[in-house]
């Protein structure tokens, strides 16, 4: 598979396709993991993801996490030791604790995070981590009847060859060559502001006299922008907006930066050492089409949203989960490529919802700030504004709730609950198309999470057992993992007795479970399975025919 882009969301792309057996070669025209932080947040369901990567990665991922009280709450101050005039509880960064999920939150930086993923690349024997090398062409691969996919590379010698592979997952970013190549268009808002990103070092935390937070909003006459902590200890991110004409690294020297820390910080003295300066522009948009031919757009390439939010990585990596179990049994014949169109058809939707409320989050942002310096009476009050932008930060809904409608989910004829914000709030549902929900086994050793690996799973109540043949037939029948559990049993005890109602069967009921963790099919009870009543409900998830058979020595990597 050739995989580009080196960022966050195609390192994990290839690690993804590693867990099904794929190998992959990634190309990257940096000549390195990304130095500049960017992106700092990696939420509760990107942390389920980086789960099914392994005990090495989740741990090391956590382990640069912030200590407690810097994802909350979000402050907006005439400086960051100055006057406040509110906050936003920022609970979604805190995550929902242990009952919704087994996995906790992440607030860091881009910069570690790619260095822990591009390891774990590297530790698969899979990957092929080509750095310094610059897609320059697209050859092949943008028609579903080509036979394969093709492109031009350069290295940094300025040698240029050509790569084959299956396909191609294009994360290479805003800017994707990939995309404008295949001439897909991006729909939405560009280009709606321009930003300076500074990198620095800075005591700015031991002036706060103990006011924490995640995000430090501050507008004066001498700064307006936003403080990002990256560690509780020195490291700190500024967004700074600027207009068109500014919008360039050379004209934030050094020294321009640190006069605009102190301001920001309200310190006049405070040493600051500029780390590194970047730039990008704040578009909300979602590429035409996520899927052509046998390329996949994933990431940036695919959607960009405002970071009011910090949902431009997370859904970028949970759009890339949803893809590539599809891609990687679609290439290996175990699927129909028609299964791949369903990324498509299932992720646009919550991209777009994303961007919007990105943006929408953007502009609350803006409305704060004016109301808090406006003299205008008749104006909305910075605290009037601020109860109307709850939803930043806050967006449990987005993370857990979508629901699915594909031709890779069968329904029941069942809806997921209703909750009074679908952006905020969730309900764990097994609905078909939702995601399987967590339930504790094993006094808390264990996760329903756990169970889910690189094929499908099949969960039975503690007197459906009779279903686990029924899975071990799909699997012959398939070439594609059915691994099946009974939940209650005594190495599976369910202590805290929620697994019917969570999951929504009786105790002889089934739950199909895809590769993605999302419900595939549900057999609430009193039906008794032929022995390949399964093995027909994963063809039609794989978008293949009754007749089709698993071809001659499909052995699936199971790790």
């Amino acid at each position: 598979m050739i995989v580009v882009g080196g960022g966050p969301v195609g390192l994990a792309a290839a690690l993804e396709l590693a867990r099904f057996g794929v190998p992959t070669v990634v190309l990257e025209q940096r000549d390195s993991t990304s130095w500049h932080p960017k992106t700092r947040n990696f939420n509760t369901r990107t942390m389920e993801i980086a789960r099914g990567w392994g005990r090495v990665v989740y741990e090391r991922l956590r382990a640069v996490d912030t200590p407690p009280g810097w994802k909350s709450p979000i402050r907006f101050l005439t400086t960051a030791i100055g006057e406040q005039i509110g906050e936003i509880e920022s609970t979604g960064f805190e995550g929902p604790g242990a009952e919704i999920s087994p996995a906790r939150p992440v607030m860091s930086s881009q910069d570690l995070f790619e260095q822990i993923l591009y390891d774990a690349c590297a530790a698969t024997g899979k990957v092929d981590l080509r750095f310094s090398h610059e897609l320059t062409a697209v050859l092949g691969g943008s028609y579903r009847a080509d036979a394969g996919a093709a492109v031009e590379v350069k290295s940094s010698s300025g040698e240029k060859y050509r790569l084959d592979g299956p396909a191609i997952v294009a994360a290479d970013g805003v800017d994707s060559l990939v995309r404008s190549q295949l001439g897909i268009a991006l729909h939405g808002e560009k280009d709606l502001h321009h930003f300076i990103n500074c990198y620095f070092r800075a005591d700015i935390e031991s002036h706060l006299d103990g006011r924490t937070g995640v995000l430090f909003f501050v507008a004066s006459p001498n700064a307006v922008g936003v403080l990002q902590p990256l560690d509780a200890n020195g490291r700190w991110l500024s967004q700074i907006v600027v207009a068109p004409a500014e919008w360039s690294t050379e004209r934030f020297t050094p020294e321009r930066v640190r006069a605009w820390v102190r301001g920001a910080a309200g310190v006049s003295d405070l040493a600051v050492e500029v780390l590194s300066v970047g730039r990008w522009r704040m578009n909300a948009a979602v590429a035409a089409r996520l899927v052509q031919g046998r390329v996949v757009l994933c990431g940036d390439a695919a959607h960009q949203f405002p970071p009011t939010g910090g949902l431009g990585v997370n859904t970028g990596l949970q759009g890339m989960h949803n893809a590539m179990w599809k891609l990687a049994l679609s290439v290996r014949g175990l699927a129909g490529w028609a299964l791949l169109d369903t990324y498509d058809t299932e992720r646009r939707l919550p991209a777009e919802q994303t961007a919007r409320q990105s943006l929408e989050n953007h502009r609350n942002v803006g409305l704060i700030a004016a109301a808090a310096f406006a003299h205008d009476e008749k104006a909305m009050s910075a605290e009037e504004v601020i109860r109307t932008s709850r939803r930043y930060g806050n967006h449990l809904g987005v993370e857990f709730g979508t629901a699915y409608t594909s031709r890779a989910v069968i329904p029941d004829g069942s809806t997921p609950p209703e909750v009074d914000d679908p952006y905020s709030d969730y309900a764990p549902s097994a609905t078909p198309g939702c995601r399987a929900p967590h339930v504790w086994l094993i006094d808390q050793a264990l996760s329903t999470l756990d169970l889910f690996g690189s094929g499908f799973t099949l969960l039975t109540g503690p007197t459906g057992k009779r279903w686990c043949a029924a899975a071990r037939t799909a699997e012959a029948h398939t070439g594609v993992p059915v691994a099946s559990y009974v939940a209650g049993t005594p190495a599976l005890v369910d202590n805290v007795d929620r697994f019917l109602e969570l999951y929504g069967i009786e105790a002889d009921g089934a739950v199909l479970v895809r590769p993605d963790g999302y419900v595939a099919w549900r057999s609430r009870g009193d039906l008794a399975p032929d022995a390949g009543a399964v093995a027909d409900v994963v063809r039609m998830v794989l978008c293949r025919s009754r007749a089709s058979k698993a071809p001659a020595g499909s052995n699936f990597d199971r790790t």
